[in-house]
């Protein structure tokens, strides 16, 4: 889903590129977020959940309408509170079975989400209903968003490991509160899940080092599903530079060396878009022997 629409003097002035995402909780955003928050309550019994995950204070639970307090809630200590609110609501929903109505309204699981979406697309958020609908994750480009569903697609054919590493790695770089290392980690780890049973099946130890040297020294045994320039099928001169771009860009692995040092957003990211190719490829079988 995509908003095309710009404001009027946007469109006078011939801009056509997109505005910057927001952060936290914009004024412009409270109030349709709040009131979706009331409708999620009022609905469905989650509050307590909410505030046992997020363990928030127990003036809520204990006020005259813990419903409209937690959807008021505020805390100048942390300015990303409502939004791990929405988080969790979406986490709790996620339990309910999407065909089930609310207890007043009639409002259906799947009604909510849409109208979250629909709120956070059009209000400019910079988050986003994540893949497994469970919660909130930064917002990607589509493209991007589609490519990763599609290896996630590819190695559940394969391997359950795969993706759920791929899925792992994404909510780490892309979660509402991104943790790099992981994301980087569990890049390496998807890879490893689909390319050791198919490169190192009889390895006692096998990793994602392992495939990169054995694809690197064996480049002469296998060859892309893709055609060169000649019209022969390419070499795999691409996987094996993306294996190593892969493997050596962890500089996290080891502490204490010269080289050392943790994982920035930005390479998590690229981990994560790196191992979906690579997953796709080796899944697909892109990537075969001779």
């Amino acid at each position: 889903m995509t908003s095309t629409w710009r404001r009027l003097t946007d469109r006078l002035n011939g801009k056509h590129e997109p505005e910057a995402l927001y952060e936290e909780l914009p004024d412009h955003l409270s109030v349709p977020l709040r009131q979706w928050s009331i409708t999620v309550l009022r609905n469905y019994n989650l509050v307590g959940l909410v505030c046992l995950r997020l363990r928030l204070p127990s003036k809520v639970l204990n006020s005259q309408s813990p419903e409209g307090t937690l959807a008021n809630y505020q805390d100048s200590r942390n300015p990303m509170i409502f939004i791990e609110i929405i988080d969790a609501l979406l986490a709790g929903l996620a339990d309910v079975s999407p065909f089930s109505s609310g207890r007043y309204n009639g409002v259906t699981v799947g009604d909510l989400r849409n109208e979250l979406d629909r709120i956070l697309l059009e209000g400019g958020s910079a988050y986003m209903i994540n893949p497994e609908k469970n919660g909130l994750c930064r917002r990607v480009d589509e493209t991007l968003r589609q490519s990763l569903e599609a290896a996630v697609q590819a190695a559940d054919k394969q391997t359950q490991g795969a993706s759920a590493h791929l899925r792992e790695a994404f909510a780490a770089a892309y979660g509402i509160n991104p943790n790099p290392s992981v994301a980087y980690s569990q890049s390496i780890k998807a890879v490893e899940a689909v390319a050791n049973p198919m490169f190192l099946p009889k390895s006692p130890e096998p990793t994602l080092g392992a495939v990169r040297s054995n694809l690197d020294q064996g480049r002469k045994k296998y060859e892309m599903v893709v055609h060169d320039r000649s019209g022969a099928p390419a070499e795999i001169n691409a996987a094996v530079e993306l294996l190593n771009l892969l493997w050596h860009g962890q500089r996290d692995r080891h502490a204490g060396g010269p080289t050392s040092r943790p994982v920035t957003q930005e390479a998590a990211e690229t981990a994560v878009h790196t191992a979906a190719l690579l997953v796709h490829w080796i899944a697909t079988g892109a990537i075969r022997k001779k």
